[in-house]
């Protein structure tokens, strides 16, 4: 994630984040349709235990009260809760674990990372930005760090708020780039991992479990983390468009389809670190055949197919 990778970007979009985005605070109506997502998200996730729901609480808990001040206008609650799901289920019901660090070797990390708590950001990202605003000190060793975020989860949550709100704004709300950054948009730009079939594992297998044995070939026969996200995929069929599908958010959906049928390619500019748009279409349409993994839940794919064709079709 933040997890992933370590991404520095412009001081004026550091800002942005730290704040979320600083909009003027939302009236009591904007308030009450967050308390009946979360709502809707808690009848439907028992799937995934008693620590799952602590996770997703964590995440309402922070979200409304920066809601509350203004903050985050382009973070969700479904966005929160499909990160948590694909990058941390597994810690949810390990209650020594589910807000503590996981290692390389654990993660399978491609360049040896250590991460921390069920959304998987870095310990570096943590230190060198993200938890700047929030208590931590550059100059921390690695265990504070460890025991700080693991005795603080809502500053877990509120770091991965900024985050996400960071990428909506640089590269477009639930757009392929944006959630492609949360794992790693500087490999996927430049063709260093995300090139094989888009639902294969993100993660490649190192020899010997040995990740420092991973060859460019190996990594880069990899799946598309973004688009795994939006519509899910063997190792988690629920993705981004069912969460929003089970909030009712039929808008939702087509902006988030519109975005990725509109997006333009990008490209990593080792000058400024940074991805820059081109002129050339991305190719990123979504179509039925890529809702595969939500044929698990009939009640929604239908629908599904239904929005995708509409958005293929508006030109």
């Amino acid at each position: 994630m933040t997890g992933r990778v370590i991404v520095w970007g412009a001081f004026a979009a550091w800002v942005a984040g730290a704040c979320g985005g600083c909009a003027t605070a939302p009236n009591q109506a904007a308030l009450e349709d967050l308390d009946r997502r979360y709502e809707a998200i808690r009848a439907t996730g028992d799937a995934y235990g008693p620590g799952g729901r602590i996770v997703l609480d964590t995440a309402y808990r922070v979200l409304r009260e920066g809601r509350a001040r203004g903050q985050w206008p382009l973070v969700g609650l479904e966005d929160l809760w499909v990160e948590a799901i694909q990058e941390g289920a597994g810690l949810f019901n390990q209650p020594d674990r589910r807000w503590g660090k996981t290692t390389a070797a654990e993660t399978k990390d491609m360049i040896g990372q250590t991460t921390i708590g069920p959304w998987q950001i870095t310990v570096t990202n943590v230190k060198a930005k993200y938890g700047l605003p929030y208590g931590v000190q550059p100059e921390w060793p690695d265990a504070q760090v460890y025991a700080y975020c693991r005795d603080n989860p809502d500053i877990q949550a509120k770091m991965i708020a900024d985050y996400i709100q960071e990428a909506g704004t640089n590269y477009g709300r639930r757009g392929p780039y944006a959630i492609q950054r949360y794992f790693w948009l500087e490999g996927y730009t430049r063709g260093w991992i995300g090139q094989g079939a888009w639902d294969k594992s993100v993660l490649p297998e190192p020899p010997g479990g040995d990740w420092t044995k991973l060859t460019p070939e190996m990594k880069a026969d990899t799946g598309f983390y973004a688009k795994q996200i939006l519509v899910g995929w063997r190792g988690n069929p629920r993705g981004l468009l069912y969460w929003l599908w089970v909030t009712g958010d039929t808008g939702g959906i087509r902006a988030a389809l519109r975005t990725w049928r509109d997006q333009k390619r990008m490209v990593w500019d080792a000058r400024t670190g940074d991805a820059v748009r081109t002129s050339e279409p991305g190719d990123f349409a979504i179509h039925p055949a890529d809702l595969q993994y939500v044929k698990a839940f009939a009640e929604c794919h239908a629908e599904f197919v239904k929005l995708v064709l509409e958005v293929l079709t508006e030109r």
